[in-house]
């Protein structure tokens, strides 16, 4: 491993020094370039930038009824982070944990893990949600962060416009036009924690600009322990086009990409025979996908606009627990008008089909199969401006029919209060549902035998519940946000929830089995005998004393009470924490002490996971940039400083192993041509 980073970095090196002979620049051109835009904004701009996530059009980040939060493409620039997972960290309230090198778990308001089930992840309005767990298979969205605008953090329920699923929060990451990327751009990296690669070209041909572009990542293996390695190194390569037309009032968008990958992911190994000599699987897994999305706008005079998006997406993965193939037809529509002077209209419906297939290895199986599924919404939104605008309420609702989970209806109700100078005040109480995944209806999984004092081996098994029931959630929260002059903004934001319906595992008594050979057997089958209530407090702000210093920081209070039904037989549902931290908070400064250089530390702290025995812990993050001209840059990163190695997440007994993330460093070249 040391050499091939010493390999590495000592032909970043040759190729830094090759381009500074072409493209040291000059003084002048220096001056020409400066800092990245977003570190010039005020306060007031930052808060002005327009979001669409919040209630599907245009709007002030300030003006959402909602806690939102953007990460700006600044913010993900200068954080030095290659993953779409680690970038999150940057949001509040987010819980973030890589569990080995190549798999995380992302979540809002706690219920995290790899297959976390709340969460709606959207790329430029296209979801990203897997039928499988109704979740999200982070290590498949393989983005080039260089293209993305910005990600749109939004916690809390966003079900009314988004459907079943957006439980606990909503994800959007938007990505750049094609006239914002024109020319090319290579980017080379290496270090500890791995090497990537990426190219990107954007011209005009006609009336459209586009842009094709490529990535290659590979990520070097976690530990076991210090000094240890887990040998679950992953490498991926993607590729895609972007295309945008503009001729008005018409404007067309079509982009599609395509990943493959390789990874030895750490699955535990369910075969019986050789589960005790060898506990993991010692073998790779494959995976491939991509997608192809269009989408047409209409902008009519006085602020109407329609909006037809459709996408096809694929995926096979080739895991060692099974082979996974899913194919996803989905159209969408909406209808955004003004009505009159005081109400604002958004409308759509959509249409979603899904054909899924499951084969598992041995300990693994999914009845049935094969399955095919669809899912028709339609959504409406009203927001009402009253008292010269200083108050505005929004009313909504989503009705869905699921062909595996029936109908359901998913309202909201928000007040945002605007009456103060500086000031803005929101309320809100949403409905939301999470419908069961094929996982919750189907599975099958049978843990590798453990001894008895009887003499016999015991098998414990995991199996799905065909009657799986919706879970349910409603959710009340409430918002404040002040601007401090001109150089300071704070936000606060308070919840409390109550789920109904939640999974359980009920637990079977043992049973003695002579076929296929004498054994115990223990079966837990998903029930939905569980509630709970939830309750947290979110704070963050922005701080820019001068326009070379920016400070951001957060802090996320979160409380998960459970309450077991009597009837269940579930032994740890009582002690449900949410897999969540009570506590966790980050701080973030930004410096740029003159326009060649931009130097950038952040501090987490993430509190001790309960339920899960994985202890707290701190990470420390920095990196300097140093710009040669406004073409080339070098940047240096240092992430996990603050101890050798540390463990993020626990599933002992689970599917997968968790190990722990390293201490790393690299070096970033940056060349621009344009």
């Amino acid at each position: 491993m040391v050499p091939d980073m010493i390999r590495s970095l000592t032909t970043l090196r040759m190729v830094l020094a090759a381009s500074l002979v072409a493209f040291l620049p000059s003084n002048a051109a220096l001056a020409q370039s400066g800092p990245p835009d977003l570190m010039k904004l005020t306060i007031e701009d930052l808060m002005n930038i327009e979001v669409t996530s919040a209630s599907r059009k245009e709007q002030r980040a300030k003006d959402a009824a909602a806690a939102i939060f953007v990460i700006t493409r600044d913010d993900i620039r200068r954080s030095g982070m290659t993953t779409v997972p680690d970038v999150l960290r940057l949001a509040p309230g987010v819980d973030v944990a890589q569990i080995n090198s190549n798999k995380w778990s992302v979540s809002i308001r706690g219920f995290n893990g790899l297959f976390a089930n709340k969460l709606l992840v959207l790329v430029d309005g296209r979801s990203v949600y897997s039928h499988l767990f109704s979740g999200v298979i982070w290590d498949a969205e393989d983005l080039m962060l260089d293209d993305v605008e910005r990600i749109e953090v939004i916690r809390g329920p966003g079900a009314a416009l988004w459907g079943a699923n957006a439980v606990n929060g909503v994800i959007n990451i938007m990505t750049k036009t094609a006239a914002d990327t024109q020319g090319g751009l290579v980017r080379v990296e290496a270090g500890r924690s791995g090497e990537q690669g990426a190219v990107r070209y954007g011209g005009t041909a006609g009336a459209a600009r586009y842009r094709l572009f490529s990535q290659w990542t590979g990520r070097t293996e976690s530990l076991i322990a210090p000094g240890t390695g887990a040998n679950d190194a992953s490498r991926s390569v993607t590729g895609g086009f972007r295309a945008d037309w503009s001729t008005s009032p018409d404007g067309f968008t079509l982009d599609g990409a395509f990943t493959t990958s390789r990874a030895r992911a750490l699955w535990s190994n369910l075969n019986p025979q050789t589960a005790a000599r060898n506990p993991i699987v010692d073998e790779p897994s494959d995976a491939d996908g991509g997608h192809l999305m269009g989408r047409w706008t209409r902008t009519r005079p006085g602020g109407a606009s329609l909006q037809v998006q459709s996408f096809v997406d694929i995926a096979h993965r080739n895991e060692t627990i099974g082979d996974y193939q899913r194919g996803t037809v989905d159209v969408d529509a909406q209808y955004h008008t003004p009505l009159g002077a005081h109400h604002d209209l958004v409308a759509g419906a959509g249409f979603r089909f899904l054909r899924e297939k499951f084969n598992g290895h041995v300990g693994l199986s999914l009845t049935p199969a094969e399955d095919t599924s669809s899912l028709s919404t339609v959504f409406v939104q009203d927001e009402i401006a009253l008292f010269s605008n200083r108050l505005a309420v929004t009313l909504g609702s989503q009705a869905q029919y699921d062909s595996s989970a029936g109908a359901a209806v998913q309202p909201t109700a928000r007040v945002m209060w605007k009456g103060l100078p500086r000031q803005h005040m929101w309320a809100a109480v949403s409905r939301a549902l999470r419908t069961p995944s094929l996982q919750d209806r189907g599975i099958r999984a049978t843990l590798p035998p453990t001894p008895t004092a009887s003499g016999l081996p015991l098998f414990v098994v995991t199996q799905g519940n065909p009657a799986a029931q919706t879970e349910t959630f409603v959710d009340l929260e409430a918002g404040y946000r002040i601007d401090i002059g001109s150089s300071a903004w704070i936000g606060a934001t308070g919840f409390t929830g109550r789920y109904g319906q939640l999974q359980t595992q009920e637990i079977g008594a043992p049973i003695v089995e002579f076929v296929p050979s004498p054994r115990i057997t223990v079966t837990g089958q998903f029930g939905n005998l569980l509630a709970a209530t939830t309750r947290g407090l979110e704070v963050d702000g922005h701080w820019a004393p001068t326009s070379a210093w920016h400070f951001d920081g957060s802090y996320a209070a979160f409380r998960l009470t459970p309450d077991l039904a009597a009837a269940s037989h579930d032994p740890t549902a009582a002690f449900l924490d949410g897999n969540a931290p009570r506590a966790q908070w980050q701080v973030r400064a930004a410096f740029l002490p003159g326009t060649r250089a931009t130097l950038s530390a952040a501090v987490f702290h993430v509190g001790r996971l309960e339920q899960l025995q994985v202890d707290g812990y701190m990470r420390a993050d920095v990196s300097a940039e140093w710009r040669f001209s406004g073409r080339l840059s070098l940047m240096a990163i240092g992430q996990n400083l603050s101890d050798a190695a540390h463990a993020e997440f626990g599933i002992a007994g689970s599917l997968l192993m968790a190990t722990q993330v390293p201490r790393s460093a690299s070096l970033r070249l940056r060349w621009e041509l344009r």
